[in-house]
C-alpha cells in the first residue's frame, strides 16, 4: 500500500516540500464566507482546476508550475527544484509499479472572499494503479485568485495538517472546511 499512498500523497508534494522549507510572514485578515458564491460565477475555476489536474496527470512540470500558488513554489525553493523533487518522485514511484490513471476535480464545497482574494475548496479523485490493483483515493484542493475569479492558482490540501496550510494562507486555512483525509480504496484487482 506504500507506492500508492506515495503517489495520492504526490500530488500534495508542492505542499509538503514547501511547508519544509521557511516561514512566511502572516499577517491579520478577516475573511468572510460567500454563501452566494457559485461556480457559475467563476466559471474559469472549472476550467483551471481541470488544467491543474491534466498538467500533473501528463506530466507538463511547466503547467502545473503556472497553476501552483506562487507561496508553494516559492517556499519550495523555486520552480527548478520543485520540478526536480516532483521528478524524482515520479520516477521512484513509477519503478514500484505505482502509475496515476485520473485525477479530477469536483464542484466547489465552498468560497470565502479575504482581502481581494477568493478562496474555493474543491474535492478531488485520484485513480492510480499500483502492483496489487485499482485504488481510489479523495481529498481537496484549495483554489485561489486575487482577480476576481479570473485567473487561479491551487494548493493541494488532500491529508495536510492545519498547521501546514496556515504557513501558507495564514488567517484563511482555519476557516475553510476541508473534508477529512481518507485512506485510499482498492476499486479493483487492476485485471
Amino acid at each position: 500500500m506504500r507506492p500508492v499512498r506515495s503517489l495520492i500523497c504526490l500530488v500534495c508534494l508542492s505542499l509538503t516540500i514547501a511547508c519544509g522549507q521557511k516561514k512566511p510572514q502572516t499577517t491579520l485578515a478577516v475573511a468572510t464566507p460567500s454563501p452566494a458564491a457559485t461556480a457559475e460565477n467563476y466559471p474559469s475555476l472549472a476550467v483551471q482546476a481541470k488544467e491543474v489536474n491534466d498538467a500533473f496527470s501528463r506530466k507538463d512540470f511547466a503547467r502545473f508550475m503556472d497553476l501552483t500558488y506562487p507561496k508553494v513554489i516559492e517556499m519550495a525553493g523555486g520552480r527548478e527544484q520543485m520540478v526536480a523533487a516532483m521528478k524524482k518522485e515520479l520516477k521512484e514511484m513509477e519503478s514500484e509499479g505505482v502509475v496515476l490513471l485520473s485525477s479530477t476535480s469536483g464542484a466547489p464545497t465552498q468560497f470565502i472572499h479575504d482581502s481581494g482574494s477568493i478562496y474555493a475548496v474543491l474535492p478531488i479523485t485520484l485513480k492510480v494503479k499500483a502492483q496489487d490493483g485499482l485504488f481510489q483515493s479523495e481529498g481537496s484542493m484549495i483554489g485561489i485568485s486575487s482577480d476576481g475569479g479570473v485567473n487561479w492558482t491551487f494548493i493541494d490540501s488532500s491529508g495536510k495538517d492545519l498547521s501546514e496550510l496556515k504557513k501558507l494562507i495564514p488567517g484563511i486555512a482555519d476557516k475553510l472546511s476541508l473534508p477529512p483525509a481518507k485512506p485510499p480504496v482498492k476499486i479493483s484487482n487492476g485485471d
